[in-house]
């Protein structure tokens, strides 16, 4: 049996994730006011999102800033953990597209094993007492 929870997230939540995970990580952002957040799918039977945000420059240049699924999949879980959404250490986390918004797909498998129940009318036996042995003599009381 599998349980799946799926998280979607606007893409202002997207965007803020990815650049506050690039702050943390020290790593280079980008310079200039963030626009438009479009989503290619990736190859068919591949799986996997590509996320391209752009950007307009501080001279007016537009670029576009390609991430990769697992840095938008990290930040996405990071963004998660600092809103105290609890998400299950053991699970599977992969980023899909559906409806045009990015959501975040956790599985988690069950391997637990079956519970053991006992029917009304076999119960066991209960065990017997186990037999006195001899006392310790610090546990023996002095008169």
């Amino acid at each position: 049996m599998k349980e799946l929870r799926c998280l979607v997230f606007t893409d202002q939540e997207v965007v803020k994730a990815v650049l506050d995970r690039r702050r943390r990580m020290k790593e280079p952002l980008p310079s200039g006011t963030v626009g438009k957040v479009t989503y290619r799918p990736g190859q068919p039977g591949g799986g996997g999102v590509e996320t391209l945000i752009q950007v307009t420059g501080d001279e007016g240049d537009d670029r576009s800033m390609p991430l990769h699924e697992s840095e938008v999949a990290a930040a996405l879980v990071s963004y998660c953990m600092g809103r105290k959404i609890p998400l299950p250490v053991e699970s599977d986390k992969m980023i899909h597209l559906i409806n045009g918004a990015l959501t975040l797909m956790i599985t988690m498998n069950f391997k637990k094993p079956p519970r053991l129940v006992e029917e009304r009318g076999e119960a066991a036996e209960p065990a017997p007492a186990p037999a006195p042995g001899p006392v310790p003599r610090k546990a023996a009381s002095r008169r």
